[in-house]
């Protein structure tokens, strides 16, 4: 817990220190652009008493001040130049280097500013692909919820859990774990997609502060049912049907899409810094570990008459193990 919360911590402060050193770099082009204006204009001053500053109808400035000075740098670092003033011997190089270090700062800075707002246009563009991104996420949880549900129906038709109840017919129950493995096969293949997303977003800069966070929360929620049917449609199985239904690869599936979901999960608690969020996704991870692994222990080799009927626990076999 501390270290997450220090995680938390150093990635805000990361992400301060990043708007304040940009803030910082351009009060600092600017403080560079004035310094050289005041250098400048001291230098012109103190030049022109002895024929190497300010000039008018190439003689020197008889009365140069500071302030005539000043005015005279700003007029040559902004390239202005009104005809009455000009530089005289020395200041001829000085005033080309002046130019030159005042179109360097003020293209900087330009491109400063300019660089921020592209920033934020281009911010706001992957905002809304990644919208797009999660909501086809989101859409197909939440079919492949829908779909949980009408597998977990039929199911349950083909094997009733009341005792003494006739099974479904051969072809009803192989229809009804084969739209299981269908639909467990969709499930996994969501959770590698999104799982392979994340993990190349995330790893690339600030998702969590970009992306719309109603956009992940959505995502959170449909996550979040998709693996409550899941666990609501294992607990149900009778203990046939658990026999018939985990095996062939479903298991293995299963516990790779929970895997998968882990790991979503893990990239989101060290990456985001919104409460709701974190606790949406804390509480999918404990929707995932609330499916016991003992649902999951049906050895493969077992057949249907070796389960104990009217048993809703599997049935271990002696000296079988997963």
């Amino acid at each position: 817990m501390f270290s997450r919360l220090w995680s938390r911590l150093w990635r805000a402060i990361g992400r301060a220190g990043i708007y304040l050193v940009d803030d910082v770099r351009l009060y600092v082009h600017f403080s560079w652009f004035i310094g050289v204006v005041i250098v400048f204009a001291g230098l012109y001053t103190v030049l022109t008493p002895i024929g190497h500053g300010i000039g008018s109808n190439r003689a020197p400035l008889p009365d140069a001040s500071f302030l005539t000075g000043l005015y005279f740098s700003v007029v040559t670092i902004s390239s202005l130049g009104y005809s009455y003033m000009h530089p005289m011997g020395v200041s001829k190089a000085l005033a080309s280097v002046q130019v030159l270090l005042g179109l360097a700062a003020v293209g900087i800075m330009i491109a400063k500013v300019t660089s921020r707002r592209l920033s934020h246009h281009v911010s706001r563009l992957f905002s809304s692909d990644a919208q797009a991104k999660l909501d086809s996420v989101v859409q197909k949880f939440d079919s492949t919820r829908s779909s949980l549900s009408a597998v977990m129906s039929a199911l349950g038709e083909a094997y009733p859990s009341v005792p003494g109840a006739t099974l479904g017919t051969t072809d009803g129950r192989g229809a009804a774990v084969a739209e299981f493995r269908a639909r467990t096969s969709d499930l996994r293949s969501h959770c590698v997609a999104l799982h392979d997303y994340l993990s190349a977003e995330v790893g690339h800069g600030r998702y969590f502060d970009v992306v719309p966070r109603t956009a992940v929360i959505r995502l959170g929620e449909s996550l979040d049912g998709a693996f409550w049917v899941l666990g609501q449609l294992i607990t149900s199985l009778t203990a046939q049907a658990r026999a018939e239904v985990l095996n062939s690869g479903n298991r293995r599936k299963i516990a790779e899409a929970l895997d998968l979901q882990q790991r979503v999960c893990s990239l989101v608690a060290d990456s985001a810094t919104d409460d709701e969020v974190l606790r949406l996704f804390a509480s999918i991870r404990e929707t995932c570990e609330q499916l016991p692994a003992s649902y999951f222990a049906v050895p493969e080799e077992r057949q249907p008459d070796q389960v104990v009927q009217g048993s809703n626990e599997p049935q271990g076999i002696v000296g079988a193990s997963d």
